[in-house]
């Protein structure tokens, strides 16, 4: 399995497995030098113990660019029903070589869902080992918690309308991660999620609409922030013509939880 060296801010160094770290642009418009992607393995991770509230990235375009490229990172059910869809959670679009985005993947989530006629909920924290309930009430439709719990490693949102689908969304940070569109009345979606980002180097996509199969499978790279506190993600690699070469993401700077 390849490695990489991730710098601490205490100046040690850790070995940091990789995972794939090969080509993740899609193909823009005009014709491109493409490579095959290597075989997925472990992602990048910097410790092993528990992710803390909120973990400060950094994002740094150490490349040598390239024509339309955006940046994509999202998230993904560890077994996502037929009809659950990861969102572009963020896109990081005209970031220069030698520029840097910063940005925070935290631990907290949010729900949301929207019914048939188009009424959208407020959005509503929940937490692993809880379960949300879509009901009718005198006033209207309600999303709220409920007594039943679930895995401690998910979280679930159960339809209990008497007719009509919903949509349910997950947001970070206010922002779709991943949504499902048919909760049909008396059915319930289950939530699991592993503290890993994926991120890759991609063109044409929008930040919050759902990401279709081809660009989920064309992302390989799969950063572990479980005992991150911060750290700075590097891409490498690029450019135009025969000289162009696979967009590569590794981890420097690591600071634990």
């Amino acid at each position: 399995m390849d490695t990489i060296t991730a710098k601490s801010a205490n100046g040690a160094t850790d070995p940091v497995p990789v995972s794939a770290l090969a080509e993740d642009v899609a193909a823009p418009p005009a014709p491109a030098v493409t490579a095959e992607p290597e075989a997925q393995s472990e992602p990048l991770t910097a410790a092993a113990s528990s992710t803390g509230p909120a973990v400060k990235l950094n994002f740094v375009n150490r490349s040598n660019g390239g024509p339309g490229t955006q940046v994509l990172v999202f998230g993904k059910p560890v077994t996502p029903a037929a009809d659950e869809a990861s969102s572009a959670w963020l896109v990081i679009q005209n970031c220069a070589p030698g520029w840097s985005h910063p940005f925070v993947w935290p631990a907290a989530v949010t729900i949301g869902v929207i019914d048939a006629w188009g009424n959208v909920s407020p959005q509503l924290a929940i937490e692993n080992g809880q379960v949300a309930t879509v009901t009718r009430t005198d006033s209207g439709e309600s999303l709220q918690l409920t007594d039943q719990t679930t895995s401690p490693e998910a979280f679930g949102v159960i339809n209990q309308l008497p007719q009509g689908s919903v949509g349910v969304t997950v947001f970070r940070a206010g922002k779709p991660y991943v949504q499902t569109r048919a909760l049909f009345p008396g059915s319930q979606v289950i939530f699991t999620f592993k503290p890993t980002i994926w991120i890759g180097a991609v063109s044409q996509v929008r930040e919050g609409e759902p990401l279709t199969s081809a660009v989920v499978q064309q992302v390989n790279t799969e950063i572990n922030l479980i005992g991150m506190a911060g750290a700075d993600i590097v891409m490498t690699g690029g450019g135009e013509g025969p000289d162009a070469k696979p967009f590569v993401f590794s981890l420097e700077n690591v600071t634990y939880a």
